[in-house]
């Protein structure tokens, strides 16, 4: 998890993949820093603040490669000011029991 913190906090988004409600759909799981510093020393991990964004998205748009709005969206959350990097962890234990799978988003197609 070292790693994927420092990528957060130097403002590189992490993304993964999660296991879709529907055969149709793709599941997406963003998170990234709110205000990132340059300087990994000068950052509070209890005070800064992150967002989570987790999300369906219908497969054919991925596919045809459409634009994805927000109206095309399925089961969206989105969890603006998260603070500190231990709040993180529990928000991200809900969709997720391995940090490891969050990668740098340009990994995945994630839309947003």
């Amino acid at each position: 998890m070292i790693r994927q913190i420092n990528n957060l906090l130097t403002g590189i988004g992490l993304a993964c993949e999660l296991e879709a409600n529907s055969e149709m759909n793709r599941a997406f799981l963003k998170v990234q820093v709110i205000n990132k510093q340059k300087f990994l020393t000068k950052i509070e991990l209890n005070s800064t603040r992150f967002y989570l964004r987790k999300y369906e998205v219908p497969s054919e748009y991925l596919d045809n490669d459409w634009d994805v709005t927000d109206d095309e969206l399925f089961d969206s959350v989105h969890e603006v000011n998260i603070i500190g990097i231990k709040n993180l962890e529990i928000q991200l234990s809900k969709y997720l029991d391995d940090f490891r799978r969050l990668v740098s988003e340009w990994r995945y197609d994630n839309p947003f």
